[in-house]
Formats: structure tokens, sequence, C-alpha cells
């Protein structure tokens, strides 16, 4: 009697990222996994540091991280994790209140900003202003919580002058017309330290199947291409799992791009301050190198492992 052979069943991945702008390429990829015979099942998570639990502990195999997050991993010793692309880079910035006329960089002193204390904006918003010769002691920092409605309405009523957070939170003020983008002072925009960005890092069980592993990437990649190529696509799912309007992504994906390259040197930089910030006690720069494989993205793609570890325009 013949017996017709089943279908291979798709090999499941598990993935984690938060539920925002910058992880449609990982929220999407359904269908391009299905290409390559994989099913990705999808973890949210609020924190960099969440996500970086998930993935070195096997919760999951592979999931969004922060640019601070391998110097992290380096001081905790944990070394079953391996940055193996980069997902998104900006999305993170200054916003003022209307009517507060910000013309220069140095204008910060005196000002009230609000800043969510610990994060990476917050780090990359002091390494900004110092870089372009404001003295941070003489602005007005203000530590803020990190959800947001309680920071736009703070802005909205002028117990803040500026605010410093990430997508979709400031463009919703921009939007709504109490807020705007200052032409002088883009946090993002020292050569340095980047815009800020979110990278994939993996699990080492995960990349030792090596095929699986690459298989993942070209669906990442391939995912993430098509939603650069067709932002009114990308625009509908991130709305399906943040909820956030269109008008509001539409603003925020003027001020950040999707990108699978890592910038390395950046990462090696922002090491450095790890005791000035407090999120390492001790310079982790000399191991960052360690922390980053991007063979298996260069076999996805095609593109030389150099043409990945930088971040061009």
């Amino acid at each position: 009697m013949f017996v017709a052979a089943h279908a291979q069943e798709p090999k499941l991945v598990h993935a984690i990222a938060n539920r925002s702008v910058s992880g449609v390429a990982l929220w999407g990829i359904g269908p391009f996994a299905k290409e390559h015979g994989l099913r990705v099942e999808m973890d949210s998570a609020s924190t960099n540091a969440e996500m970086q639990r998930a993935i070195q502990t096997g919760g999951v195999q592979v999931g969004s991280l922060g640019y601070q997050s391998p110097a992290v991993m380096a001081e905790q010793n944990v070394t079953n994790v391996k940055v193996i692309a980069g997902t998104f880079v900006g999305g993170q910035n200054l916003i003022m209140r209307k009517g507060v006329d910000l013309g220069s960089w140095k204008e910060l002193e005196g000002k009230r900003i609000g800043v969510p204390p610990g994060s990476y904006v917050a780090i990359l918003f002091i390494l900004a202003a110092g870089e372009n010769g404001v003295d941070v002691t003489k602005v007005k920092i203000i530590n803020t919580t990190s959800v947001g409605p309680a920071e736009l309405q703070a802005l909205s009523s002028g117990d803040l002058d500026g605010l410093v957070m990430w997508t979709p939170v400031v463009d919703r003020a921009v939007v709504d017309g109490y807020a705007y983008y200052p032409a002088c002072c883009d946090i993002g925009s020292t050569k340095s330290y980047g815009a800020g960005a979110q990278v994939i890092g993996a699990n080492m069980d995960f990349l030792k199947d090596r095929a699986t592993a690459v298989k993942f990437l070209k669906a990442f990649a391939e995912a993430l291409e098509f939603y650069v190529k067709n932002p009114n696509n990308a625009v509908d799912v991130i709305s399906q799992y943040t909820g956030v309007s269109k008008a509001v992504l539409d603003e925020a994906l003027k001020h950040a791009r999707w990108d699978y390259r890592v910038d390395v040197q950046a990462a090696v930089n922002i090491a450095k301050k790890g005791p000035a910030f407090g999120f390492t006690r001790a310079d982790m720069s000399d191991r960052m190198r360690g922390y980053f494989d991007l063979s298996l993205l260069s076999e996805a793609t095609g593109k030389p492992v150099d043409d990945l570890s930088a971040l061009g325009p």
C-alpha cells in the first residue's frame, strides 16, 4: 500500500523583540521564513536586559539587543551569545516643546530636559551633547520614567522644555503639534557613537546548527529589505503589533532606518564609556569584537564581512 510522504514540518526558531518600530523585520518575518523552511515564534519584552536574559538562558534562540549589550555581557562573563546582525538605526532623539527655541547645542544649557535615567538614549544624549561643546552640568536634567504618557503631558504643559526618548513616543508629540525635532541637535549625529541602534543576538547553541542559522538570516535580510522598499507594508505590520497610528509611524520613519549592517567600532567606543554611565564597572572595549560574528550574515547575503561591520549612509 502506497502512503504519501508528509511534507517536512518547518523548523521552529524562537525569537524575542520589543514591540517597536525597530522590530518589523522580526515581527513580520513569517512569510519570508516559510520560504526557507522555518517558522518563527515571537515573544515580546520591554528592555534589552530582558531580551539578553532570554537569549543567554536559551528561553529563545535569537532576539533584539542594544549597542551597549555586548559590554554588559562581557562584564557578566556571558560567553554564549553572539551579535549576528544589525536591525535598526536611530529611532531615539531629542524633541523640544514648541515655543522653546533651540538654535544650537549650547542653548541646551539652562533648559529643562526630561531623560529616562539608565537608558541608552540618556547615554547617547549626554555623549552627543558633550561632543558638541555643551556643559552638561548646566543642563537641567529631569529624571523621567521610560513609559511615555506622563512625560508627554509634562512636555505639553510646560513642565519640561525638551524630552529625550525613543520612537514612537517622541513622534506622537510632534504629530500632535506641541513638539518639534530641533534641526541643530540630532543626538545620533556623532561619528564616534552612532545614532543608537538595535542588533540581533543569538544563542551559541542555535548557531551550532549553522545551516538553520544562515537560513534564518536569509529570511531576516529578505524581510528587512522588503520593508525598507515597501514602507506602507511596514507601517501596516508595525500598527498590528504596536497599536500606533499610521501618522505617528510615518513621522517615526523620517528619523530612523532599518539596516542589517552593524557599526562594530561604535560598540567599542560605547563600551569605553561604561564606567562613566554605570552600565559596566570597568572598560570592556577590548573584548567587544569577540561578541560579533558576522560570518553567517555574510554567507546569507553574499556580502563581505568588512562591508557588514560598518554603517554607511
